[in-house]
């Protein structure tokens, strides 16, 4: 722990990052203590450390660290650690951060909100649908999706009419997270949605309600042009698909021409055949016509001489 006070900050950076690594609870007092480094690279390694240390005891200095550094970087990685300690007690400063001046510590911290499943920050990350940033927006919806509580729907309903086509797939997508038969109209209207991916994430969250109405649009979008979106289908016909679309999978990589949607959808076939205990029919073997029997080459049979 001596080279923690080194005066090379590289030193002390490396000597964080190899007091992290012991997870030794005795190293926690020293990574506390560089969290006040003079250098900022110094103070966000300790920040890392700690988070893989998994301290629950540094939560309130890794707080002050996150509302109060004058470093962006050292404040990320703080909201970062919360991830690995996994406390709630950092739901609030983490709430806090998402009025921070820096765009990267405001989405750890959504990020870090979400993977917290924190239930008392819907309110919070809904507000951030409002933000001009679609990346904003996207990080904010996908993290509702993860916390999976009914009262993020409303905001998560309504993002599905974002001007941005990755924040209306995301806000599906993380509907079918959570599952809840009251988002039916808003994910119904999304099934007629000018994107591909909406209409599919859509399909795929109303299945995850019991709600099978969606699936003709997946299997419609097996042909489509577009490789990425006919990737995507043949993964949700994989996980909702029924008999149907087993047969649309089926018939779509019959004239699939690229090798990466091919690898794709033979996943997908093996995935609904096993969900559904499908079989997969073998292909009739052909029964070769009896042959007529060959006379040898250069014998003619002799016919008796009449007598």
């Amino acid at each position: 722990m001596e080279a923690a006070k080194a005066s090379d900050a590289m030193v002390r950076r490396q000597a964080a990052e190899v007091l992290g690594r012991s997870r030794n609870p005795a190293a926690v007092p020293a990574l506390e203590g560089l969290l006040g480094d003079s250098a900022a690279i110094v103070r966000a390694t300790a920040c890392e450390a700690l988070g893989v240390q998994r301290s629950r005891p540094s939560v309130p200095k890794l707080s002050k660290v996150l509302t109060g550094d004058s470093d962006p970087r050292v404040r990320q990685a703080a909201a970062i650690a919360f991830v690995y300690i996994g406390d709630p007690a950092a739901t609030g400063p983490l709430i806090g951060a998402l009025r921070d001046g820096s765009a990267p510590v405001r989405h750890a911290a959504m990020r870090a909100l979400g993977k917290l499943r924190a239930a008392g920050a819907v309110g919070a990350l809904a507000s951030v649908l409002s933000d001009t940033d679609p990346s904003a927006r996207k990080v904010a919806v996908a993290s509702l999706g993860e916390i999976a509580s009914k009262e993020g729907i409303p905001a998560l309903s309504s993002a599905l009419s974002d001007t941005d086509a990755g924040v209306r797939a995301e806000a599906a997508k993380s509907l079918g997270l959570i599952a809840d038969p009251s988002a039916g109209p808003a994910l119904t209207a999304a099934l007629k949605d000018a994107d591909m991916g909406v209409r599919v994430q859509a399909a795929t969250a109303l299945a995850k309600t019991g709600d099978l109405s969606g699936l003709p649009v997946v299997y419609g979008v097996l042909k489509s042009p577009e490789a990425a979106a006919r990737q995507q289908a043949a993964a949700a016909v994989g996980l909702i698909g029924d008999a149907k679309g087993a047969a649309a999978l089926k018939a779509a990589r019959a004239v699939e021409k690229d090798a990466g949607v091919q690898g794709l959808m033979d996943l997908a076939l093996v995935q609904i055949r096993a969900r559904l205990g499908l079989s997969e029919k073998a292909p009739a073997k052909k029964i070769p016509s009896p042959k007529k029997p060959v006379k040898p080459w250069g014998k003619t049979p002799v016919k008796k001489a009449a007598r």
